[in-house]
């Protein structure tokens, strides 16, 4: 049976994973020489991540691109951006998912369920963004999982928290955790 639409994989809960299970699925895809587009709600350009490394090892060069569009996890006692700020980084993060579309075989939203949560983007947003994918395979990052985009998903999983070591005040090791 061929595929006529993409697959819509939603990667959420509150324990940790979600961003590493869509990058174990962006090597996958890139390995089969699949084009590969990522867009990130809460981390930006400034942020020390290992994976924004991950465009320059891949060769031929350009099966991979990682676009870090936000301004800090809302709220979060490092936020240092307005709410404006926020809704303003989330809307042209949702803007370049929208101009990938049909440019890349898979396309990765990190984070794009908390920024539904927090209420940075509308649902119906990215339920359109999912309706029309056409061929595009999409992976939706972050905690909180509206139903509508539940319904609208082919797998869904949830990370569940059984324990995690900043918890004990451990914070995150690059190369594990960022």
């Amino acid at each position: 049976m061929s595929i006529k639409k993409g697959m819509v994989y939603v990667f959420t809960g509150d324990g940790k994973g979600k961003t590493s299970a869509a990058l174990g699925v962006t090597v996958r895809a890139v390995c089969n020489e699949m084009k590969v587009g990522w867009v990130s709600w809460y981390k930006g350009g400034k942020w020390p991540i290992s994976e924004k490394k991950l465009p320059l090892k891949i060769k031929p060069e350009g099966r991979l691109k990682m676009y870090w569009l936000g301004e800090g996890f809302y709220k979060l006692p490092t936020d240092k951006a307005t709410p404006e700020e926020h809704k303003r980084a989330a809307s042209q993060a949702l803007k370049k998912a929208e101009e990938l579309l049909g440019k890349v075989e898979v396309l990765v939203l990190d984070e794009v369920n908390k920024a539904i949560e927090d209420g940075l983007i509308e649902v119906k947003e990215v339920v359109d963004l999912i309706n029309k994918r056409g061929q595009v395979h999409l992976i939706l990052t972050g905690r909180g999982r509206d139903k509508r985009i539940v319904e609208a998903a082919d797998l869904v999983t949830e990370m569940k928290k059984i324990k995690h070591p900043f918890g004990k005040g451990v914070r995150a090791v690059k190369g594990l955790d960022f």
